[in-house]
Parts: structure tokens; C-alpha cells; sequence
């Protein structure tokens, strides 16, 4: 029985580090002129809120494995400080904070799974969204050219268990639809 786990973990061992030896290297950075926008309505008016692009351009190594048709990704994430978005106005950003609990979740994560490749300009993306500690799969067209990735996707706040805000007295509403939108440039 000993030397059954023994061989079981051995096996197990060899078989980890078989799979990590596929996945190759590479490493990217984004860079400063990306946009990350996260845009919304109410019922009165829309806005944009900016991501500080600065706070994630420095490099980052990925980890890659190439299958027929896909790219499956080993933990390549974005990690958004709620605080690194600005609306355009002090009292916008600080109602955009309280909507995303920064206080008590301070990140969104992006996590990129895998891509499919559909055409030469086009890849189908399959995110995950960590969002005030619930998170929701999406997939999502994604358009390619000369190291750049630009895509949309929109996300209801109630799928992660946020209310949208009323103010002057309920008389402004936001919507529960938000989009994501990003234009990222990349360099290796």
C-alpha cells in the first residue's frame, strides 16, 4: 500500500511538471497610450470613467499554451485598483467607488482564459471578472492588429451583487448596465 502512493504521488508529481514544460514564456507589456473605459447611463445623463492605464504597464511574464483553433492562458490577469478609474469629477468618482465597494474589494480582476481564433482580425475572448468578490464569465469579440486588442463587453452590476445608486432623492437613477471598453496596445 506504501509503495502504491508512493508510485501515485511520483505519478502525479512527474504529470505536473510535464504539463507545465508545455506552456511557453512570454513576456508583454501594456502600453501608456491603452484606454480602459468603463462607461455607464442614467436616466438623465451617461458618463466614462478612465482607468489610470500607468498603474498597469509594467512587464509581466505569460504563460501560454497553443491548442488547435485557441490560446489557453496560465493566470494572465489584470488587476484594476477601483481607485485608478476617474469620472471626471471628484464627487463622480467617489459615487463610482462606493457602487464597487473599494473599500472592502479595492480590485477588479480581469483574468484572460483562453482565446478562439475566429479571422485574421478578430479573436473570440473568454474573460473571467472578479468584481466585489463575486465573479461571472464572459466571452466577447475581440478585434487584433499590430499588437493592439480592442474589444467591448457589458456587465450587470446586480450580477455582483451591486445596487445601483439613486440620488437627488431618487429622482437620478443608473442604469445596471455598464460597459467595459479597452483599446490595449501591447510590446513584448
Amino acid at each position: 500500500m506504501k509503495r502504491l502512493l508512493i508510485l501515485s504521488g511520483l505519478l502525479f508529481f512527474s504529470l505536473i511538471l510535464n504539463a507545465q514544460k508545455n506552456f511557453e514564456k512570454e513576456n508583454i507589456m501594456i502600453l501608456p497610450d491603452s484606454e480602459l473605459i468603463i462607461s455607464g447611463k442614467t436616466n438623465v445623463n451617461k458618463f466614462d470613467c478612465r482607468f489610470d492605464i500607468d498603474l498597469i504597464t509594467q512587464k509581466r511574464n505569460i504563460r501560454y499554451i497553443q491548442d488547435e483553433g485557441f490560446i489557453n492562458f496560465n493566470n494572465l490577469k489584470l488587476n484594476l485598483l477601483t481607485k485608478g478609474f476617474d469620472c471626471g469629477h471628484k464627487r463622480m468618482n467617489a459615487d463610482f467607488q462606493d457602487l464597487l465597494m473599494c473599500d472592502k474589494f479595492p480590485e477588479i480582476i480581469i483574468e484572460l482564459d483562453k482565446i478562439e481564433f475566429v479571422s485574421t482580425e478578430f479573436v473570440k475572448a473568454f474573460i473571467t471578472v472578479h468584481l466585489a468578490g463575486k465573479t461571472k464569465t464572459y466571452s466577447l469579440p475581440v478585434q487584433t492588429a499590430n499588437d493592439r486588442f480592442i474589444g467591448k463587453f457589458e456587465m450587470n452590476i446586480r450580477d455582483f451583487g451591486l445596487e445601483p445608486p439613486k440620488k437627488a432623492l431618487g429622482l437620478i437613477e443608473v442604469d445596471e448596465e455598464i460597459e467595459v471598453q479597452f483599446d490595449l496596445k501591447i510590446s513584448n
